[in-house]
């Protein structure tokens, strides 16, 4: 890993700066699509254009995102995000089944029964503030029940999940040693956690459990992987649906007669998500690295070496892809979006996360379909994830 100076760091970059309390960032992005293909900033080459990403995401010799390893509060290479090549396709054999459509649709009655519990409580209240009282539980209780730790230590996975996806710090070195902090946490936790799951390793059946009995290449997976694997799991499964569903929520609270179309025709709701997810980009930028130099074509060529800050959230609003992007489109035909990015990097969790915002707004519309935000008191946050972080509703 280079230096912690000389790394790049989206959140204490300067366009990450430039949108970080905006409710409506899009335009930024757009602009920088629209008129930058590719710039040097913060240490980086960032790259705003749909096809470029894609091309980038799907090249060979394109390390992943943290593709030096060392990331996210953690020394070692998280797995399978900071993997590539043969050994990312191992990998990714072993995860994928655990997290297939069929595996996540066994969680819908579930899902739906604590949307449901959530949102009578709010509607008893009269209202409630949805990113803590239902977009932080809804996603992180399911998470923690599929994949098999503790409820009851929900709020400790919070504060590591906050110390690593929002660090304090106002530079790269601080934001560093608070990650590293949360990281040694959580390492913490699991050395004794992972002890007492191997004493009931054939009684359980969950993502953990079925980690424990795995194999890859005839042998048991190594404790080390196996930490790699799971301080990954941790905070993209705690994070990004729950900044997701806040963005959403407040997009349709904002636009009360597209949020009626949907009650109107629930239908449209699926694809309503996807251009939701588009126009919002709730994750929006990941880092590549060169292995080598790559010619991206009109004379755009990286060179070997170069980090690479890949902006989903400008190629998903790119004039030179989609049709008159900053307009919000239920029934758009290009709906191709990166907000779970692409090629073999394409987020684990894709599955559990459709099906998670599906049933919240689906509950959410159908038992209080005409809820009012208070836009005054909204809060964003759009450095390393795209999120509401005040959210208040009147629930009718």
């Amino acid at each position: 890993m280079p230096p912690a100076s000389t790394r790049f760091d989206p959140r204490v970059s300067g366009l990450s700066q430039r949108v970080k309390d905006l409710a409506e960032p899009q335009h930024v992005y757009f602009e920088k699509a629209r008129d930058v293909r590719a710039e040097y900033l913060d240490g980086a080459l960032h790259l705003y254009r749909h096809e470029d990403i894609l091309a980038v995401n799907k090249h060979q010799d394109i390390l992943g995102n943290g593709g030096r390893g060392g990331s996210f509060g953690h020394d070692g290479r998280l797995i399978p995000l900071e993997i590539d090549g043969p050994d990312h396709k191992k990998w990714r054999r072993l995860l994928d089944p655990l997290f297939a459509p069929k595996r996540a649709q066994h969680l819908e009655d579930s899902i739906r029964r604590l949307a449901g519990e959530l949102i009578g409580e709010a509607q008893k209240a009269g209202g409630a503030e949805l990113y803590r009282d239902f977009c932080t539980p809804l996603p992180c209780q399911t998470f923690l029940g599929l994949v098999g730790a503790p409820l009851a230590d929900l709020d400790f996975f919070l504060e590591f999940k906050e110390g690593v996806i929002h660090p304090k710090g106002e530079t790269t070195e601080e934001i560093d040693a608070n990650m590293a902090a949360a990281g040694g946490k959580l390492l913490e936790y699991f050395n004794g956690f992972l002890a007492e799951k191997r004493r009931r390793i054939d009684k359980d059946d969950d993502v953990i459990a079925e980690l424990l009995r795995a194999e890859v290449a005839g042998e048991p997976l190594a404790e080390f992987d196996l930490i790699n694997i799971l301080f990954l799991l941790m905070f993209a499964g705690l994070d990004t649906v729950t900044a997701s569903l806040s963005c959403l929520i407040t997009w349709l609270g904002r636009h009360p007669e597209q949020r009626q179309a949907l009650v109107d025709s629930p239908d449209l709701l699926m694809p309503a998500i996807e251009e939701l997810l588009r126009f919002e980009s709730p994750v929006p930028s990941g880092m590549r690295y060169a292995q080598r130099d790559i010619d991206l074509g009109d004379g755009l060529v990286i060179p070997e070496g170069e980090q690479i800050n890949a902006f989903w959230a400008a190629a998903n609003v790119d004039p030179t892809y989609h049709e008159d992007p900053l307009r919000v489109d239920f029934h758009r035909e290009r709906t191709a979006h990166m907000t779970f990015a692409s090629g073999v990097h394409r987020c684990l969790g894709s599955h559990l996360a459709r099906l998670e915002l599906r049933i919240a707004l689906q509950e959410l519309l159908v038992r209080t379909p005409q809820y009012e935000i208070d836009l005054d008191a909204l809060a964003y946050d759009n450095i390393a994830v795209r999120a509401v972080t005040n959210l208040p509703v009147v629930l009718r």
